[in-house]
């Protein structure tokens, strides 16, 4: 039996997408597909165009057979943090065989070289980073100059690009864990991740969402993406324009709240990071003028993006640090196909996942446990993004939503 596991977004799911799940079936000769799939913020930190319900209906009508939600904690975080809890729900579930994921480079062997020597950081190695640092430079940037200099450009170039990065973190995650599971990848078609041009019915997420934001209906984008998405687009009762602006009275309103030894707190305030935080809040006007003043060459906009949402949603440090050498995660049930029920009750019969399988938040956790303060953080971040998506919480909530189902 193999088993296709996918990591990913689908923000939206578009027809970039399906080429990389087409592919990736016709490579692995899959008998299920399962993709781990961020909830409503992003790993970049921007909140969701579509609930994960939504976009786990798409992703399910499009031919994914089982979505699990991958954690906030690890969602809205670093590409490491993001490949460790992905790459550790798919080796956990115990069944899948194969993790196929797109990449620029399309070249598996240049991407596990690069894998296998940040899998193991040498002394010389975490030197040049931090030498780097120093300089002012972002970590990624950081990183990228000292296996340049360390390894040569050979290795440093697959880390100019986002799908490459991502890549290596899997492949490396992988290693780290031993992990059977064997990797796969598709060279991306088309367009660059935040290419904002078209190619011929190829756009893409990040095109999207910005002609979505120009345009007054989904007619603009129904070229980009399969008729099973624009379908599930246009049935639900939000508008999918949603940007972090959205949610600035709501974060000004946390900051000024919070004194600086909480601001300190969050997982992502480094180096006295609150106070420009803070200075910042009382002196913005909207979203874009908080960020800009936050800003540094040290700081990237992805960086800052993500502290302001994990101070929206109270991610602190310890919290973090507890899940993580707990080793919490869980495989949480956001929509399956007829075959994905199938492979769900397989698993649980054969007893093969070490992690557990939720279906129904209400009675599948104890209350003591590490995976119910992870599950605490989605929940929250669920929300806040629905009172601004829907202007309400109870109706959309974790407590009441249910799988979405496709046995047709």
């Amino acid at each position: 039996m193999n088993v296709l596991g996918i990591i990913a977004e689908y923000n939206p799911f578009h027809n970039g997408h399906r080429y990389h799940l087409q592919e990736s079936v016709k490579a692995v000769k899959s008998d299920y597909t399962v993709c781990v799939m961020s909830g409503n913020f992003t790993q970049r930190g921007e909140p969701v165009m579509a609930d994960k319900w939504v976009r786990a209906a798409a992703a399910v009508d499009n031919g994914i057979d089982l979505v699990l939600e991958l954690p906030f904690v690890f969602a809205c975080n670093n590409a490491e943090y993001f490949a460790a809890g992905a790459v550790d729900i798919l080796n956990r579930l115990g069944c899948v065989t194969h993790l196929s994921f797109g990449s620029e480079a399309g070249d598996l062997s240049a991407l596990s070289a690069a894998a296998e020597y940040l899998s193991f950081e040498t002394e010389e190695l975490k030197r040049s980073i931090r030498e780097f640092s120093d300089q002012g430079l972002s970590f990624p940037r950081a990183r990228y100059e000292a296996v340049k200099k360390c390894m040569g450009e050979s290795y440093s170039d697959v880390l100019r690009n986002a799908n490459n990065i991502l890549a290596v973190e899997y492949l490396k995650q992988l290693n780290l864990r031993g992990s059977r599971i064997t990797p796969v990848t598709v060279k991306r078609y088309g367009t660059g991740y935040h290419d904002k041009d078209t190619f011929e019915d190829i756009a893409s997420a990040s095109a999207i969402r910005h002609k979505l934001g120009q345009a007054e209906d989904l007619e603009e984008v129904i070229r980009f993406v399969p008729n099973e998405t624009y379908q599930v687009l246009q049935a639900i009762d939000m508008d999918v324009n949603i940007s972090f602006n959205h949610f600035y009275k709501l974060l000004i309103y946390k900051i000024l709240t919070s004194d600086p030894e909480q601001l300190g707190s969050i997982f992502s305030a480094t180096e006295g990071l609150e106070n420009r935080v803070r200075k910042a809040a009382a002196e913005s006007a909207d979203m874009d003028s908080l960020i800009s003043a936050i800003l540094s060459k040290r700081y990237t906009y992805t960086r800052i993006h993500r502290l302001l949402t994990h101070t929206l949603v109270g991610l602190d440090k310890d919290s973090f640090r507890s899940i993580w050498s707990q080793g919490a995660n869980y495989a949480r049930v956001l929509g399956f196909s007829r075959k994905g029920a199938s492979l769900i009750k397989a698993v649980k019969k054969e007893e093969r996942n070490t992690i557990p399988i939720l279906t129904n938040i209400n009675r599948e956790l104890s209350k003591d446990s590490e995976e119910w303060k992870l599950l605490q953080y989605d929940i929250t971040a669920s929300d806040i993004y629905n009172l601004v998506a829907y202007g309400e919480i109870y109706g959309h909530s974790d407590y009441v939503r249910k799988p979405y189902k496709n046995f047709v």
